[in-house]
């Protein structure tokens, strides 16, 4: 076993930083139960180095420390053994950085444009962060018992924003309890309960159960109800979209050949020629129907995101 593969392992052995929001059931990546079947083998643990958003932030993690060492004049260290908690080793911390001559700690983020700008980002010096990488790094200060956590990040390629993540008793313990609470699931091999509307949770099920073996099984009588919800869903869906498309049909045939089509409360629907060239898909051309939202609602929404 190499040292990777030995890192690897160790994981498998607790919660790490990064599992921290999974565990509480607080992650829009992955579910306690997702994270409940890797650590008890059920799963095999998605290979993060396939991922290319993920492996850019890896390879830009020295970048971002040691930019963030230069601003602050301070010096970093790697520590590359996972720490686990004295008292409860289920919590277990592999982290970036460490500040040399501080109870400090520092996590690297690579963090797009985009999301930075329409995501849960604030001021920097506060700690208005992602709700993942909050709980990751309270879980490190938890772990080493250091009093504060730095997350330093690179947002587009060219601008570094830090954050400052002081420790809070109160997280502390509700960290110690919940994620206890997740890891009696792995000792009991008992699984924590599904959720069965995250957005993840049909991936991981297809992943769990990828093949077949021919049988045929009576389905339990409560499945009979999710059955109905299922066509019933699917039915109003139907009729939703039958709404939608009828209501995009009187439009279409009021604006004719109109070019815009303005609202009462000043919103537009325009129409628009497209034509696809040939070396994409078949020569053709289609009207594309847009909407534009009146100013007092674009200003609302502005305003909403702005909170």
């Amino acid at each position: 076993m190499n040292a990777r593969e030995q890192w690897l392992a160790e994981r498998q052995l607790g919660i790490g930083g990064s599992d921290a929001a999974a565990a509480l059931g607080m992650s829009r990546y992955k579910t306690a139960y997702q994270l409940w079947a890797e650590k008890t083998g059920r799963l095999e643990p998605e290979n993060l180095d396939d991922v290319e958003r993920i492996r850019f932030g890896n390879l830009m993690e020295e970048i971002i420390a040691r930019e963030y060492a230069r601003r602050n004049d301070v010096k970093v260290q790697r520590r590359n053994q996972i720490i686990a908690h004295p008292k409860y080793p289920f919590m277990r911390a592999s982290v970036d950085r460490l500040i040399v001559g501080a109870r400090r700690g520092l996590e690297c983020k690579n963090v797009d444009g985009m999301a930075f700008r329409y995501g849960e980002w604030g001021e920097p010096g506060t700690d208005q962060v992602p709700d993942e990488y909050l709980l990751q790094c309270h879980h490190y200060m938890t772990a080493l018992d250091y009093p504060e956590w730095h997350l330093a990040a690179c947002v587009g390629g060219n601008s570094l924003r830090t954050y400052i993540i002081e420790r809070d008793p109160a997280t502390s313990e509700m960290l110690i309890e919940r994620e206890h609470d997740f890891w009696q699931h792995v000792e009991r091999d008992e699984a924590p309960d599904l959720d069965y509307e995250h957005a993840t949770t049909e991936a991981v099920l297809k992943r769990m159960f990828a093949g077949t073996d021919g049988d045929e099984i009576t389905l339990p009588p409560e499945i009979a109800a999710w059955h109905a919800v299922r066509l019933d869903a699917a039915e109003h869906i139907k009729r939703y979209e039958a709404a939608s498309d009828a209501a995009r049909n009187h439009i279409l045939e009021i604006m004719q050949n109109a070019a815009v089509g303005v609202l009462p409360d000043g919103g537009k629907y325009t129409r628009k020629l497209v034509k696809t060239k040939e070396y994409t898909v078949e020569a053709g051309s289609y009207i594309k129907l847009g909407y534009t939202k009146p100013k007092a609602a674009k200003d609302a929404d502005e305003q909403k995101e702005a909170a």
